[in-house]
């Protein structure tokens, strides 16, 4: 057995293109060899068990699908779960059709970060969707807190309720998607040049630029994520709302795949332990390249991770109780309020259709530029702060504080009780929250 390794220096830039080179697409299926020579036809064992976790995981994700479309009582909440429990079924197509064509697997995977990417927005505002009849009853309340977060560190905040702390925890996970996106074009635009050269950990190449971009945006995210957790453990709990269940079917296999699948994997490769194949060993007599057997273990680390991610969301992401149909005749809607915002009568399973998926884009848009406009504001907001700060201390430097007391101010000299006081001040030493005299 010979190494298929390439990771030398002079194997970036490469040659360019959208397929790059390979024979993983190319070798024969034939399914009766496999059970008389299994160890001869490693891949098609490796496709027939990914085959299985996606029928598996395609099958309870339809299962939860219907039953939302049927018991759309909530589309405040419902219109995210619909649309995050497609991610691990997408993706995991997707990942498998990159095993039957290696040659083309970043392309394909392109459209998998794009899921992974709208899974991650769309659990963050169904947790927000939750929030949102505490956050109302909150209105204009400042709530201190201090927690710790995962026991490592301390957070400490004037109002948990307030602007300052939703718009920094909104631009921290908002980051990841937009920038999942971001990635996903690099790696199109990079390997159609021949500059993307995942198979080395040149610092030639943008594979592993992306990969320190995208671990560093990971780990931004998780500690955003925590901490939101965190923070609003009462409310999680009050509400019987299973906030980390959720949280871990989606981050989860984004955690695995990155940490299991690029890094372990891509490291393992780097050392030689993964090794290519010269052919001697395969029923067709085709060479295997390390990076092609990678490509093999990657794509089943990808549909066992979602297929158990699948598993639990029939108890994170089912339908509520609270929520359905009392009866298959029930129209009405005989349902127990839940603090949300709850339709009085069920949608239909079309109109529920279209309120998950079809009006989906041009939400996550709005919603990507409202963070941005309410970026803006708080920022200026701060600025303001500031100003009006630096004044303040001008003022005080000066023996004029703005902000002095009343009790200071009878104290000072010149105060009209004073017999020294003049009869008619000039109106320079009036001060605005006391009458003239």
């Amino acid at each position: 057995m010979e190494s298929g390794n390439s990771t030398a220096e002079d194997s970036c830039p490469s040659v360019g293109g959208l397929r790059h080179a390979g024979l993983f697409g190319q070798p024969s299926f034939n399914f009766l060899d496999v059970w008389q020579h299994p160890t001869y036809n490693w891949h098609i064992v490796g496709w027939l068990a990914c085959l299985l976790f996606l029928v598996i995981t395609w099958s309870v994700a339809l299962t939860l699908v219907i039953r939302h479309l049927r018991n759309y009582y909530d589309p405040q909440i419902q219109r995210h779960k619909l649309r995050i429990i497609l991610y691990p079924p997408v993706y995991a197509t997707l990942a498998w059709a990159s095993y039957l064509r290696f040659d083309y697997a970043t392309t394909i995977l392109f459209f998998a970060t794009l899921f992974e990417a709208f899974a991650v927005y769309n659990l963050y505002t169904c947790l927000q969707a939750y929030l949102a009849p505490y956050r109302e009853e909150a209105q204009g309340r400042k709530e201190a807190l201090s927690t710790k977060v995962l026991f490592l560190f301390k957070v400490n905040l004037k109002s948990k309720w307030g602007m300052h702390f939703r718009i920094i925890i909104d631009i921290l996970v908002y980051q990841f998607p937009i920038w999942a996106i971001i990635d996903a074009l690099v790696s199109l635009i990079t390997q159609s040049r021949g500059l993307y050269c995942e198979s080395s950990f040149s610092f030639r190449g943008a594979h592993v630029y992306l990969v320190i971009i995208n671990f560093t945006s990971l780990s931004i995210i998780l500690t955003a994520l925590f901490t939101y957790l965190a923070v609003f453990s009462d409310q999680w709990k009050a509400g019987d709302i299973h906030a980390h269940g959720m949280f871990w079917c989606v981050k989860g296999p984004i955690m695995a795949i990155f940490y299991l699948g690029e890094l372990l994997l891509s490291g393992l490769v780097y050392a030689d332990v993964i090794k290519g194949t010269d052919g001697t060993h395969s029923s067709d007599h085709l060479p295997w390249t390390a990076d092609e057997v990678k490509s093999g273990i990657y794509v089943i680390v990808i549909c066992v991770t979602m297929c158990i991610a699948m598993l639990l969301m029939l108890r994170y992401f089912n339908v509520d109780r609270r929520m359905a149909r009392a009866s298959p005749d029930d129209n009405v809607g005989h349902y127990q309020q839940l603090g949300g915002q709850l339709t009085p009568n069920k949608l239909s399973p079309w109109m529920a259709f279209v309120d998950a998926y079809l009006i989906y884009i041009p939400e996550f848009l709005r919603n990507v530029l409202c963070c941005g406009v309410d970026s803006f504001r708080l920022a200026r907001k701060r600025i303001e702060l500031r100003a009006r700060k630096k004044r303040a201390g001008g003022l005080a430097d000066a023996g004029e504080h703005m902000l002095a007391t009343k009790e200071s101010y009878q104290d000072s000299p010149g105060y009209p009780m004073s017999p020294n006081y003049p009869t008619n001040p000039p109106p320079s030493t009036y001060y605005p929250s006391y009458p003239q005299h």
